[in-house]
C-alpha cells in the first residue's frame, strides 16, 4: 500500500513523518509545497512530491499511484478561505483513484462551537461523508506544545490570562497525536471510523498550577477578557479573535472532551501536560 501524508514539514507534519520513519512504515510518501524544507536526512526514507493544496492538478499529480491520503489542513483563516484546500483533496483523490483518505481534524466542531475554524471542519466531515471515497477521520485535541515557548511570558507576567473561565480544556502532545496517528496506520481494520486523539483535560486553576511548578515561579489564573485577549495576540491581523472564539469554546465546555482511542490505538497512555513541560521546558 502507497502512503502519503500531506502537509510534512509542519510541526505535526515533521512529528508522523519521523515517527512513520522510525516505525518503518513502507512505501510512505510525503506531499510538500515547497521540496526545499524537506530534511536531507528524509529524503533516503520518503518519497517526496510536490503539491500544493489550491492547485488541483498538482494534487491530482501528487496522488498518483497512492492508496492513502492522510490530510492535514493548512491554518490559513478565516474558515472559508480554507475551503478549496478540501474540495480539491476530494477531487483529485477521485480522479487519481486514492482509495483512502484519513482526514487529521480538530475537535471544536460542534454544530454550536464559537470556533472561527469550526465550520471548516464541519463542512470537511460532511464532504468527505457525501463522497464515495472511504474516509477516516481522527480529530485531535488541543496541542500542549506551544506552552513551552509561551511559559517564560506567563512566568515574567506571573498570570494565566486565557479568557475560559471555569471551562476546562483538553491538552494532548504533537508528539502523541502523532503517535495515535502512526499506530492506526499499522491497523487497517480500524480504518473507517471517527476517533478523538485526546489527552487530560484541565481547568486554568490547575494549569497555571502546573505551570508555576514547572517554571518555579508563582504563575496564578487571571483571565483577560475576550476582547482583550483577541488585541493582544493579533498577529497576524485576524489571529487574536481567532483565539479567543476558541477559548469562548473553552468556556463554554465545548474542549472538556476526553476519549481512550488514543490508548486503544497505542497500547499506552498519552503524556500528562506537567510530565511534558517538565521534559521540554528549560528553566
Amino acid at each position: 500500500m502507497n502512503i502519503l501524508l500531506t502537509g510534512a514539514t509542519g510541526h505535526l507534519g515533521t512529528h508522523i513523518t519521523e515517527q512513520a520513519i522510525e516505525a518503518q512504515i513502507p512505501n510512505f510518501h510525503i506531499g510538500v509545497r515547497n521540496t526545499n524544507k524537506v530534511p536531507d536526512e528524509w529524503t533516503q526514507k520518503v518519497n517526496v512530491r510536490t503539491l500544493d493544496y489550491f492547485d488541483k492538478d498538482k494534487m491530482i499529480k501528487a496522488f498518483e499511484n497512492i492508496d492513502l491520503v492522510i490530510f492535514i489542513p493548512s491554518i490559513i483563516h478565516p474558515s472559508f478561505k480554507r475551503l478549496p484546500e478540501v474540495e480539491n483533496l476530494v477531487a483529485a483523490a477521485q480522479e487519481a483513484q486514492v482509495s483512502h483518505i484519513m482526514f487529521i481534524g480538530y475537535y471544536a466542531d460542534q454544530h454550536n462551537n464559537p470556533f472561527h475554524m469550526s465550520p471548516y471542519f464541519g463542512y470537511a466531515e460532511r464532504l468527505l461523508a457525501s463522497n464515495p471515497i472511504d474516509y477516516t477521520y481522527v480529530r485531535m485535541a488541543m496541542y500542549m506544545d506551544p506552552l513551552v515557548p509561551y511559559l517564560p511570558e506567563l512566568k515574567e507576567r506571573g498570570k494565566l490570562i486565557y479568557p475560559v473561565g471555569e471551562g476546562k480544556i483538553n491538552y494532548i502532545s504533537r508528539a502523541d497525536i502523532a503517535k495515535g496517528i502512526v499506530a492506526l496506520l499499522q491497523q487497517p481494520e480500524k480504518w473507517g471510523q471517527r476517533y478523538l486523539l485526546a489527552g487530560y483535560s484541565y481547568t486554568m486553576e490547575a494549569l497555571a498550577e502546573i505551570l508555576s511548578e514547572v517554571a518555579g515561579s508563582p504563575i496564578h489564573y487571571d483571565p483577560v477578557t475576550r476582547e482583550q485577549f483577541g488585541k493582544m495576540y493579533d498577529e497576524p491581523r485576524g489571529f487574536g479573535p481567532l483565539l479567543a472564539s476558541m477559548y469562548q469554546a473553552g468556556e463554554m465546555g465545548l474542549l472538556d472532551q476526553t476519549s481512550d482511542d488514543f490508548e486503544k490505538l497505542t497500547g499506552d497512555r498519552p503524556t500528562p501536560f506537567k510530565d511534558y513541560l517538565k521534559q521540554h521546558y528549560e528553566k
